[in-house]
């Protein structure tokens, strides 16, 4: 199984005003478009989810609609449970341990926690806050200017104080021994860390996040984009989600966390849900 994440932020801007942005709006189709030239090309069969920017927007029916239309398949808007849900399964997948696990998932809109067993899953939560969602927020997050000591700490102090206000509902949970985290933040920070952006399972402690949002807090967008094994895409909002990350695990009490590859997509193709629902197929060109 092969994966491509392309990042669109669909959801800029809902918190402000509950309607996609067109330019996200348009990103996002044109993005589906070019994946579809390769659904033809392989004559492979193609499901469509959707998560936290169609869960809060107005436009999701005339968006499905647009989808479908390029697609042949409606977008099934997924709840926050259920991303929580099949972020724990796809990173659990394979996974020889008989303890209690906890599955962090932070994306631009939602931050989801599932713990429980291979077995079982015992509780989840989707909580209203994500990397783009922190940065709109706190817009020095994103890189415009170079920040010096004392600005980071500012900000990182404010961020962190959003961020744990929101997070709060974490700290109810019983503990658990592992942390799995997937997602691109992530993802991304893995790949800095460890100098591998296909290495599997990178642990990442506090020391280590911590070092890495103030390393690119004092750099601009441009200098940030230049960092070995970044994604370019993804260096704006970076150190807003490695703050949710981090305020994420302190309410946990939870020092380092382990990153999964294998997330939601690959919890979802294994889901009894992606098997029963028949997926078309696309007939090659």
């Amino acid at each position: 199984m092969t994966a491509q994440s392309v990042g669109t932020r669909l959801g800029r801007g809902l918190d402000v005003g509950g309607k996609l942005d067109p330019q996200a709006r348009e990103r996002t189709l044109e993005t589906i478009r070019a994946y579809m030239d390769d659904v033809r090309t392989h004559g492979a069969s193609i499901d469509v989810i959707a998560t936290s920017a169609l869960r809060r927007t107005d436009d999701a029916p005339a968006f499905g609609d647009a989808v479908a239309a390029l697609t042949g398949a409606v977008p099934r808007i997924i709840s926050g449970d259920e991303e929580a849900a099949y972020s724990f399964a796809g990173a659990t997948w394979g996974l020889r341990t008989a303890g209690r696990i906890g599955v962090l998932d932070v994306g631009g809109g939602s931050t989801e926690l599932a713990v429980g067993t291979r077995e079982a899953i015992e509780r989840t939560i989707s909580l209203e806050i994500g990397a783009v969602r922190l940065s709109e927020k706190f817009p020095a997050l994103l890189g415009e200017r170079a920040l010096d000591r004392d600005e980071c700490r500012a900000l990182i102090g404010a961020a962190r104080a959003a961020s744990d206000a929101v997070l709060a509902p974490l700290g109810d949970f019983e503990p658990f021994a592992d942390l799995l985290a997937v997602g691109g933040t992530v993802f991304t920070a893995a790949a800095m860390l460890s100098g591998d952006p296909y290495l599997d399972g990178v642990r990442i402690d506090r020391a280590q996040r911590r070092a890495v949002i103030e390393d690119l807090l004092s750099r601009d967008l441009e200098a940030r984009r230049r960092l070995p094994n970044i994604r370019p895409q993804r260096a704006d909002i970076l150190p807003a989600g490695l703050i949710i990350v981090d305020v994420a695990c302190q309410r946990l009490r939870i020092d380092a966390l382990q990153v999964s590859h294998a997330d939601l997509l690959a919890g979802y193709l294994h889901s009894p849900e992606y098997r029963s629902s028949a997926p078309p197929s696309v007939p090659r060109a």
